[in-house]
């Protein structure tokens, strides 16, 4: 998706791991979701579990905000490397995620109704009813599906852009910096970052009259005007990624307060499951208003997680490990590819007497296994790997294939 190499020449192995991180468990999250109770997704089976019920939720909670947050970090280190060029930095973004947005929708979009279409016909000898009407493909109900990430990639690359645009011509870029860099060390060599962070989701959450709080932010998968608590929150994400690459001197600081997030991380999600009376879905709508804990202590969450994964990562993952590496490139065909993979298997499985268990490892081994398969043999070394991650060179037999232009 973006280059992940330091300005010194190496790359980040530690956030390059984080960030496939959050895609992997992308695959996760999507995976138990037909083996929840009660029944949360296309795809239904005969087996449930509460384990599935919970590993969804606390997936939920902190992953799209730690993917976003890395995303924001890459998106300066790419633009540093064009030496602030912002016409460069937005054709390579165009290229790197505008094209495979443009080029796979439609293919996933396609293969989602296929398999949706396959697992919930009828038994044989069953009058098959009528589909529901679908609602026309307006700018409000335009299915992005989970590339929904991609899209939204795009606006906030678009949207720093204009904002450096405007600060550079103005002039306020420098001094405003100089100051903002000064706050942002402060509250993250004190430990106290977090604090601000929670505010503009938190607001969203409490302003809003009809929130499913078991969701948390609401996946902006539909339409092309992302929700507030997306934006609220998602962007916020971003603006911090981008603010850790200018001061990237301050990671570390994550890895001194590793623990204190841990704990925040793990207290904080089982205080919002205690709060939210279990992890089973619930479609019940509630004014924010009426949840004022529970609105300040999701986004607190959320970034403990991130800022403990991110720390936790510095500390073990700074050298380079080639199976790390592998992973980080393959995660983001892995991405857009794996909601046909998983729904194909939860079809395969539904229907079998098997315990959730044993359903869970076809499920997402198989699909990872297929992902990467394919990732190895019509991705990594062909014009589509060169759209997604950048052209490949092999620098010697037997040595791994390094970026030459990201």
């Amino acid at each position: 998706m973006t280059t992940s190499v330091q300005s010194g020449g190496e790359r980040w192995n530690d956030l390059d791991a984080v960030r496939a991180l959050a895609l992997f468990l992308g695959v996760v999250l999507h995976g138990v979701m037909s083996l929840m109770e009660p029944r949360f997704w296309i795809v239904g089976d005969v087996a449930t579990s509460p384990v599935a019920n919970y590993a969804f939720y606390i997936i939920h909670i902190f992953r799209m905000t730690t993917f976003f947050v890395l995303a924001g970090f890459f998106a300066r280190l790419l633009l540093e490397k064009r030496d602030g060029n912002i016409g460069a930095f937005l054709r390579n973004r165009l290229k790197r995620v505008g094209i495979p947005l443009v080029a796979f929708w439609p293919l996933v979009l396609a293969a989602i109704i296929t398999v949706a279409i396959l697992a919930n016909m009828p038994p044989p000898g069953t009058p098959a009813a009528p589909p529901p009407p679908q609602p026309p493909m307006t700018v409000d109900t335009f299915p992005l599906t989970h590339l929904w990430f991609l899209y939204a990639l795009l606006l906030l690359y678009f949207g720093m852009a204009v904002v450096k645009v405007v600060t550079d011509v103005t002039r306020i870029g420098a001094p405003l910096g100089r100051m903002l860099d000064k706050v942002f060390g402060v509250l993250m060599k004190t430990g106290l970052i977090s604090l601000p962070l929670v505010l503009p989701l938190a607001a969203t959450f409490y302003f809003n009259d009809s929130w499913n709080k078991w969701l948390g932010i609401l996946t902006p998968d539909t339409g092309l005007i992302p929700n507030a608590m997306a934006i609220a929150g998602y962007t916020t994400a971003f603006v911090v990624g981008w603010w850790l690459h200018r001061r990237a001197d301050l990671l570390d600081f994550m890895s001194r307060y590793l623990w204190t997030y841990g704990l925040s991380a793990i207290i904080g999600t089982w205080l919002l499951i205690q709060l939210n009376g279990g992890a089973a879905p619930s479609g019940e709508l509630v004014k924010g208003s009426d949840h004022p804990l529970y609105c300040l202590l999701y986004p607190l969450t959320a970034w403990s997680w991130t800022f403990f994964l991110i720390g936790g990562a510095r500390l073990i993952l700074k050298k380079q490990n080639d199976a790390i590496r592998y992973l980080a490139d393959s995660s983001y065909w892995v991405y857009i590819v794996h909601i046909p993979l998983v729904m194909l298997f939860q079809y395969l499985v539904k229907d079998l007497a098997w315990p959730v268990e044993a359903k869970f490892a076809p499920i997402i081994v198989g699909t990872l296994l297929v992902a990467l398969l394919s990732y190895q043999l019509v991705v990594r070394y062909t014009f589509i790997g060169t759209i997604l991650n950048g052209r490949r060179r092999k620098v010697k037999k037997g040595a791994d294939p390094v970026l030459q232009d990201a």
